[in-house]
């Protein structure tokens, strides 16, 4: 699996997603069923991920929008913003 990049408002989900991540691997390497604490874990990594993104200020959306993963639709309509200022100089 591709390692995600995380921004730094964001470490508490990727914390949480590591502890998944491990939670899996013990779990495939082992006879132990823990099957119940991983959806439980990502449930509350769902619901971490809404609480901080229904809570974000103006310079961490534009974080998200200038990450490197961020999709290329979200690119594509900051692009006629960026050449607004670019001719307003």
């Amino acid at each position: 699996m591709a390692k995600k990049t995380f921004l730094d408002f964001e470490n508490p989900i990727a914390e949480l997603e590591t502890k998944i991540e491990e939670l899996r691997y013990v779990q495939t390497e082992s006879a132990v069923d823990i099957s119940d604490e991983i959806d439980q874990l990502s449930k509350k990594s769902l619901q971490l991920t809404k609480d901080i993104y229904s809570d974000l200020t103006p310079w961490q959306i534009t974080k998200i929008a200038r990450h490197p993963r961020a999709p290329l639709h979200a690119r594509l309509r900051a692009r006629p913003l960026h050449r607004l200022c670019r001719n307003a100089r």
